[in-house]
């Protein structure tokens, strides 16, 4: 919970409008670049990402919309959170 509270107060955009985040229900797996995680919150222009890596380290991260591309559970090459 604190990275991601970190992640919300170094957005890379800070007039890029309110964090609205995701239900946990509601987030969706997503793939940027080679790199599979859960979108769970955004803003008009960014989106955060957590996943994790190969080492099981936990990580929070903001990306522009258009790098973020959803993917279905076949498709989701991520480690479970």
């Amino acid at each position: 919970m604190m990275m991601q509270i970190d992640a919300d107060n170094n957005h890379p955009k800070l007039d890029d409008g309110q964090i609205t985040e995701l239900e946990p229900g509601a987030q969706p797996l997503v793939r940027v670049g080679e790199t599979y995680g859960r979108a769970i919150k955004y803003t008009r222009t960014y989106g955060l990402v957590e996943w994790m890596d190969d080492q099981r380290v936990y990580h929070v991260e903001w990306f522009p919309a258009g790098q973020i591309k959803r993917v279905d559970q076949e498709a989701w090459r991520g480690r479970p959170l």
